[in-house]
């Protein structure tokens, strides 16, 4: 099938598309990634059999569900194993053994925020597991989350090869032994007593309000603010605090920052915060 190429989506077209990517997911992309969202949606293109950008923007208009699948194939879903190892070496070392003994052996809840295909919550559960094995009351629940419904499928499917097998098994050839319940290398999936701690549920962090009741100890959002304007990004922080129990922290990306923004956090160390005392 011959679908346009990169010159043939017209400026008023393109502005068109990053508004309805704004609209549905509240990612503020720019005109200049408009090759790599001509590509994304080409994906969509094809499996509808249409060859005009603009009749498949007619489309996402007129079917609501169309909706879902062009989230999908617009979003970024980029993750491994125990990525920004800090990350791990401050759970493992600092937040966990402190919030063992303040919060006793009541359960720890955890939240990845913008799971995608589920290693960054497989990875928090090992670091879980591995408490668990010094204490052996230690308890603990996981929701991961993501607005691509597609990746929430992977991520509840829990097996893992390629690249992200590869590069965890060379950096964790330990970890990657114990929780390993495949018996090849190139593959990687966690025991089932180890996955049902997991939870997968479809979640639009710009929504203004989310459904969970629980509050949780700890929010990874990491590698997220990024893709939103500098409001947006503040309006999504503000509204993820409530989730947090009043000792809760967040975690963020290697790039990103809320120092000197206003929101209710205060600086732990570079990638996380505290929830600011109300």
């Amino acid at each position: 099938m011959n679908l346009p190429e990169t010159s043939h989506m017209d400026t008023p077209t393109l502005q068109r598309a990053l508004k309805l990517v704004y609209d549905h997911t509240g990612i503020s992309m720019l005109e200049s990634k408009k090759s790599m969202l001509q590509s994304r949606m080409r994906q969509r293109m094809r499996q509808l059999g249409l060859h005009s950008y603009s009749d498949y923007l007619d489309r996402l208009e007129d079917n609501p569900a169309e909706r879902q699948p062009f989230i999908d194939v617009v979003t970024t879903h980029q993750t491994h194993f125990f990525r920004t190892p800090k990350v791990w070496q401050y759970m493992q070392e600092q937040f966990l053994p402190a919030r063992a003994c303040t919060q006793g052996h009541d359960t720890l809840r955890i939240w990845s925020a913008a799971a995608s295909t589920g290693e960054e919550a497989c990875s928090i559960a090992m670091c879980c597991e591995e408490f668990k094995r010094q204490h052996p009351r230690f308890n603990y629940d996981i929701l991961a989350t993501d607005i691509s419904t597609e990746v929430l499928a992977q991520a509840q499917q829990g097996e893992y090869t390629g690249t992200s097998v590869a590069q965890f098994r060379s950096s964790h050839p330990e970890l990657f032994a114990r929780y390993n319940d495949t018996t090849s290398h190139e593959q990687f999936a966690l025991p089932k007593a180890v996955r049902k701690r997991i939870r997968f549920e479809h979640c639009n962090l710009m929504t203004p309000q989310h459904p969970w009741k629980e509050h949780f100890d700890l929010v990874f959002l990491r590698n997220v603010l990024i893709y939103f304007s500098p409001e947006d990004a503040r309006r999504m922080v503000q509204q993820l605090a409530p989730t947090l129990r009043h000792t809760g922290q967040l975690i963020i990306g290697e790039s990103e920052s809320l120092t000197g923004q206003d929101v209710p956090f205060q600086f732990v160390q570079p990638q996380v915060y505290r929830r600011a005392p109300t």
